[in-house]
């Protein structure tokens, strides 16, 4: 994988002018047979239309791997981490693409869900897909889900060695424990930290303690986020509603039974 995993590159207009910067990222690739990265806003393709012509047009010969989740859930997911990582109190879509003006989150969960690209749009399952289908044949997507992963990650790590024709020999017992990006435990900063960000210089300040001392990581900086958010069976009906065809497009490809997500 690239170093970073999530690079943002082909998400910004000019990405053809920094190719040297992108191909160093994997400058280290000796004998490996697979090269990739994993950048989630690629699948956000209402918000910028081109990104699969993007990949493509760089190598027509890409494997595209997507894995989707029940959307409710999802939404939840994301919600947490979108707190997490401060998306109400800046303009965090200003380092992921150039593609239009994106504004902060909401700090209501309701109004996020509806407003914020992350969150509704995102769950377009169906339409992302087909965007991708344009370009790539489908024996060269692979579409998993979240789901089928928790249940069973060794048959989904099959699946995956199969569509790569990669080596399955890992041992997966190092790692199934090893839970990466939980839920469980994830803090935001507190109203005065952020603000006080907001500022140049005490962001550059701040930036300073946070990697010399580890300062982000103090108690009085941060505060642990609800684990369980609320919305109610109303809200989550409508929800259901104007996804339905992306839902029942999704899970159709996918092989499953229409009530798979309930």
């Amino acid at each position: 994988m690239t170093n970073p995993k999530e690079p943002f590159f082909f998400s910004f207009s000019d990405y053809a002018r920094k190719m040297e910067y992108y191909e160093g990222l994997t400058s280290g690739v000796t004998t490996e047979k697979i090269v990739g990265e994993a950048t989630p806003i690629y699948s956000e393709t209402t918000l910028i239309p081109e990104i699969a012509s993007r990949l493509f047009h760089y190598n027509e010969n890409a494997k595209i791997i997507y894995i989707v989740r029940e959307p409710i859930s999802r939404l939840k997911s994301v919600w947490r981490q979108t707190l997490s990582t401060s998306h109400w109190n800046k303009y965090v879509y200003e380092k992921y693409t150039d593609s239009r003006v994106v504004p902060r989150m909401s700090k209501n969960f309701i109004e996020a869900i509806y407003q914020y690209p992350p969150y509704l749009e995102a769950c377009k399952y169906w339409t992302h897909l087909g965007n991708y289908r344009k370009y790539f044949a489908d024996s060269s997507i692979l579409l998993l889900f979240f789901e089928d992963l928790k249940q069973d990650p060794g048959l989904i790590y099959n699946k995956l060695c199969n569509f790569l024709n990669i080596d399955n020999s890992y041992n997966l017992d190092d790692v199934l424990n090893d839970r990466v990006n939980s839920s469980i435990g994830k803090t935001q900063e507190k109203q005065w930290v952020a603000m006080l960000k907001r500022s140049k210089i005490i962001f550059s300040i701040y930036n300073y303690l946070k990697k010399s001392f580890g300062f982000h990581r103090l108690p009085f900086t941060r505060k642990s986020i609800q684990y369980e958010v609320q919305i109610n069976e109303q809200e989550i009906k409508k929800i259901q509603l104007l996804l339905k065809d992306e839902i029942d497009g999704i899970l159709n490809y996918g092989g499953k039974k229409s009530d798979f997500w309930g």
